[in-house]
């Protein structure tokens, strides 16, 4: 049986707040605010799993894997995924904009 700790999903914020900062940084360039975006992290032996939950209802998401190290120090690798994440977060938030226009 799996330890409860490791199952235990925790806001990305108080877990990590380098990844934070890193991931309000580079979504804040595509104009997309930090309330737009649901980031959790779950905890294991290695690192890191990150998952953000964004759209209508935070109804899409997207996740990685990173160490403890990236965690304290973001580097290329996390930059490209959080880039990533808001790219298509911002793409299905200008979706989710004209269908709420057409209605």
């Amino acid at each position: 049986m799996s330890n409860p700790q490791e199952l235990e999903e925790k806001l990305l914020r108080f877990a990590a707040p380098e990844l934070f900062k890193q991931l309000t940084d580079i979504f804040s360039s595509y104009h997309i605010q930090p309330y737009d975006i649901h980031g959790t992290v779950k905890k294991d032996e290695t690192g890191y799993d990150i998952t953000l939950r964004f759209s209508q209802s935070f109804s899409q998401s997207i996740s990685t894997h990173v160490s403890f190290e990236q965690a304290m120090n973001p580097d290329e690798q996390v930059e490209h995924f959080f880039k990533e994440a808001a790219e298509k977060c911002k793409s299905l938030l200008i979706s989710d904009y004209y269908k709420m226009i057409r209605l």
